[in-house]
């Protein structure tokens, strides 16, 4: 019978990729297996969500964790919430049950480790809490690096020790999954790695010519290319390793390249437009204060600044979601946070009546259809009811109406400003989600002949079951 090996690599691009290509020996070799090794992610593409449908095969309005990732927030509160969510739907829960030795290694929020049918081995979603293991002797056998998310926030003098930091990282986790994958030897063995992704956030703009922000001949030009070439000899060292009748797939959740560079100011554009009404005194003094001061330090290139002082002022997400400002008993509808500064977005709509909830939504969505830019472009690329793109039990955790916007723009939050002006996060944070992911295959099975790849990642756990001969659970 098959055995499965899953190389996940968050933000791994299949554009990207297939730029790096010919410096990629391994994965350049996986192309002759597969026509295509690109399949869709989840509405949004964020990590939470797009992980969560990976594990469970549920669309995000069936298992309903559509948060978005605020990486210059911290830490968050309800990762137990998630895993107990998680526990038992999984397509690891499912095939222990059905008696196949499983070794899970840093899972994505499926934290803390749960007990399954052999090993499992998770760190914290964000920063703040240890690493985690089922059976816990695990983690004295084997001398694991940091796992989980995102737990660096680097300035710009401190990018080279970052880079320097998240790579021994890397090379480490590869390393040392690869030693628990020999010594185990799984019927299926998932391991994540969460790095590439960090270094796309931090550092897409030092190495792409055409970000409108791209400072020229710099160190870090080629960082990005280093860490693909990185995965790439760590694949190889699993395919070399693989045990006779296993099956190696590698998948991403989402893409990942330029984050946009404008923001359209919707809160501004709906407030104008009647939808949201704003308080006004002294916390309209202090949004335009905000917005001003902002600007003013991103154009002098002091945005490490900026994230300075917004970790010292109180109320902090209010303040930098103008959220404070909403007379939300006056307001109509409100942004969802879908993704941030992304193009990616929903509104939801608070009114009472059926009938008038009906004709809002429709007239909500005739409006964003409506927004163009300097040039008479349209930016919105689409806009509908949440249930025409996604229905389930937890359809109500999803924003009324969803949206894409093109992806020069991402969804801006302040008032009392511009329609469309630059996004002054860009320069932090130059990498964004795209819906582009990945899946190839390495078939050294020969009970194994279906090689197409799943047209959205909603259906690699019945991919990976279906390799193991496991029906519906």
């Amino acid at each position: 019978m098959p055995k499965v090996v899953i190389i996940g690599i968050d933000g791994f691009d299949p554009l990207v990729l297939d730029r790096f290509r010919d410096s990629l020996l391994n994965l350049k070799r996986l192309y002759d297996d597969v026509s295509e090794i690109t399949i869709e992610s989840t509405f949004p593409p964020d990590s939470i969500c797009a992980w969560a449908s990976i594990y469970t095969g549920e669309n995000p309005a069936e298992h309903g964790l559509v948060e978005s990732i605020d990486y210059l927030s911290g830490k968050r509160a309800d990762d137990k919430d998630r895993s107990s969510y998680l526990q038992g739907r999984t397509f690891w829960d499912i095939a222990g049950r059905k008696d196949r030795k499983v070794c899970i290694i840093n899972p994505f929020i499926a934290y803390p480790a749960w007990e399954v049918n052999g090993i499992m081995i998770s760190g914290p979603v964000f920063e703040g809490g240890e690493t985690t293991a089922y059976p816990r002797d695990i983690l004295k056998r084997y001398t694991l690096p940091p796992l989980g998310g995102m737990v660096d926030f680097p300035r710009r003098d401190e990018l080279k020790d970052f880079v320097k930091r998240t790579e021994k990282i890397t090379r480490w986790l590869g390393e040392v999954g690869l030693k628990i994958y020999l010594d185990e030897k799984p019927d299926l063995f998932f391991l994540t790695f969460l790095t590439l992704d960090r270094i796309k956030h931090f550092l897409w703009r030092y190495t792409d010519e055409d970000d409108r922000y791209y400072p020229g001949e710099n160190e870090f030009k080629d960082v990005i290319k280093r860490f693909y070439i990185l995965f790439d000899r760590i694949i190889g060292e699993f395919i070399n390793n693989l045990y006779d009748d296993s099956i190696l797939l590698v998948i991403s959740d989402h893409g990942h390249r330029r984050r946009c560079t404008k923001s359209l100011n919707l809160n501004e554009i709906l407030r104008k437009k009647g939808y949201i009404n704003t308080a006004g005194g002294i916390k309209g003094i202090i949004e335009r204060t905000k917005v001003l001061t902002i600007r003013t330090l991103s154009r002098y290139n002091l945005e490490d600044w900026i994230y300075r002082i917004a970790r010292l002022m109180p109320h902090r997400k209010a303040l930098k979601r103008s959220t404070y400002l909403i007379d939300t008993e006056r307001s109509t509808v409100s942004l969802a946070n879908l993704c941030g500064a992304n193009p990616y977005g929903g509104i939801d709509i608070s009114i009472d009546g059926y009938g008038e909830l009906e004709r809002l939504k429709k007239e909500i969505i005739t409006t964003l259809y409506q927004i163009n830019n300097e040039y008479g472009q349209r930016i919105i690329k689409w806009a509908r009811l949440r249930e025409e793109v996604y229905s389930g039990r937890n359809e109500d955790k999803l924003p009324d109406v969803l949206f894409e916007l093109d992806e020069d723009y991402g969804v801006g939050r302040d008032f009392y400003t511009k329609p469309i002006t630059e996004n002054y996060t860009h320069k932090k944070i130059s990498g964004g989600h795209k819906r582009e992911a990945v899946f190839m295959v390495v078939n050294r099975s020969k009970d194994f002949n279906f090689v197409d790849i799943p047209l959205n990642i909603l259906s690699i756990r019945d991919y990976i079951l279906k390799i193991l001969h496991i029906g519906d659970d």
